[in-house]
C-alpha cells in the first residue's frame, strides 16, 4: 500500500448537540472525539480537535456558562481558524451544526473530508502500531487448555478492528466419524450486552423503545424503525450496572430492583455476543429525564409505553420483529408477570 505524507486532520463531531447542555453528555461527546483522534494518530497522522484548543482558553478567559459571550468569542472561531491549517476533516457522530460547518468550510477550501478512520490514506513515518480493540466478547481459544477435544485452533487473524473486531479463526475439527477436517470461521466481536423488560404490573404496561437500525433497513425492513426492549453493550461493566445505565440513557427511567432472567447467544453462527436478559418494574414517577439515548453515539430513541397484550399482538402482526424483545415479552406472558396469562 502506498504511504501518504502525514495529514493534519481536524476531528469534527457533536459537542453540545442533543445534550441539553448536560455536562455528562457533553463529556461523552468530547471523549468520543478524543478516541477517534487517537485512532487517527495511530493511523500515522496528526489529529486535532477544536475542543482541545478552545476549552482551556475559554476557561482562562473567564467564561461562566456554555454559550455566554466569552464562550462564543473563542469556541467556533478556533475551529474556523484550524480549517485554514488542516489538510482534512474527519466527520464523526450524529447531528451537529458546528461539525457540518467544518465539513462545508473544508470542501470550500479544497480540503479532503472523510467519514471514517479507515478511509484515511495510510500515513508515513514511524508511528505506534494500531492496537486491536477488545470489546470483550472474544477469548482466544488457543490460550490455555482446550475445552473441546474435537477442536484444535491453528490460527487467529484480525480482519478488521474499527469499532468492533472481526477475526478469522482457523481450526481442525474432528467429525463424528473420527476424521479431521480443516475449517475456518469468521467471528464478529462487539462485546457482550444486556437487555431488560420494564413492566408496570399495576397498569399492565411495558416500556419499549423505537429507533432506526441500519442492518434491518438494508435487509428489507420497510423503514428500519424497530421496536425494542432497552439494551446496550456492557463496556466493561457488570451486566446489572450496564443495564441500569442503558435504561436511564434510553428511557429516562431510573430503575430499582432488577431480576435476572436468562443469558442467550443471539447469533452464534457469526457473532460472539452473549446477551444478559433482565426484568424490572417501573412506575410513571420513576422518570429522571426524557431519555432518547446519547447524541454522541448517533442515538435518537423514541420511548413507547404499551399494554403487554398490545405488544404481544404486535409480535403476531410483525410490528415487533426484534428477537430479544420477543423473547422478553413471551417470557412475561408465560410467567404471568402482569398477574395473569394472555387470553
Amino acid at each position: 500500500m502506498t504511504e501518504h505524507a502525514p495529514l493534519m486532520v481536524l476531528v469534527a463531531g457533536p459537542y453540545r448537540s442533543g445534550t441539553g447542555d448536560d455536562p455528562a453528555k457533553i463529556a461523552a461527546n468530547v471523549r468520543a472525539m478524543n478516541e477517534v483522534a487517537l485512532d487517527v494518530f495511530r493511523a500515522g497522522h496528526l489529529p486535532v480537535t477544536g475542543e482541545a484548543m478552545a476549552l482551556p482558553l475559554i476557561e482562562l478567559a473567564g467564561s461562566r456558562a456554555i454559550g455566554d459571550r466569552v464562550f462564543d468569542e473563542i469556541f467556533h472561531p478556533i475551529a474556523r481558524r484550524l480549517i485554514e491549517r488542516c489538510d482534512a476533516v474527519l466527520r464523526i457522530g450524529g447531528p451537529s451544526a458546528g461539525a457540518d460547518e467544518m465539513v462545508s468550510l473544508a470542501r470550500a477550501r479544497g480540503r479532503a473530508v472523510y467519514f471514517g478512520v479507515d478511509a484515511l490514506p495510510r500515513g508515513g513515518g514511524q508511528t505506534p502500531p494500531r492496537q486491536v480493540r477488545e470489546p470483550g466478547g472474544f477469548r482466544d481459544p488457543s490460550d490455555g487448555p482446550s475445552r473441546n477435544d474435537a477442536v484444535r485452533i491453528t490460527g487467529v487473524q484480525v480482519l478488521s478492528s474499527n469499532w468492533y473486531v472481526l477475526r478469522k479463526v482457523t481450526f481442525d475439527y474432528r467429525r463424528s466419524d473420527g476424521t479431521w477436517s480443516q475449517q475456518s470461521r469468521e467471528a464478529y466481536d462487539r462485546g457482550n450486552g444486556a437487555t431488560v423488560l420494564l413492566h408496570d404490573a399495576s397498569r399492565g404496561t411495558v416500556l419499549l423503545t423505537r429507533q432506526f437500525r441500519l442492518p434491518a433497513y438494508v435487509n428489507g425492513h420497510p423503514d428500519g424503525m424497530l421496536i425494542e426492549a432497552p439494551a446496550g453493550l456492557l463496556d466493561g461493566e457488570h451486566p446489572e450496572a450496564a443495564i441500569r445505565r442503558e435504561v436511564e440513557e434510553e428511557t429516562g427511567v431510573r430503575i430499582g430492583e432488577v431480576r435476572p432472567v436468562f443469558d442467550v447467544f443471539m447469533s452464534p453462527g457469526s457473532v460472539t455476543e452473549r446477551l444478559h436478559f433482565f426484568a424490572a418494574p417501573y412506575t410513571r414517577d420513576a422518570r429522571s429525564s426524557t431519555g432518547g439515548g446519547l447524541a454522541s453515539e448517533g442515538e435518537d430513541i423514541e420511548v413507547l409505553e404499551l399494554p403487554l397484550t398490545e405488544a404481544l399482538r404486535m409480535i403476531d402482526t410483525g410490528e415487533i420483529v426484534d428477537a430479544k424483545t420477543i423473547l422478553l415479552l413471551q417470557w412475561a406472558e408465560r410467567n404471568g408477570v402482569m398477574g395473569g396469562s394472555r387470553c
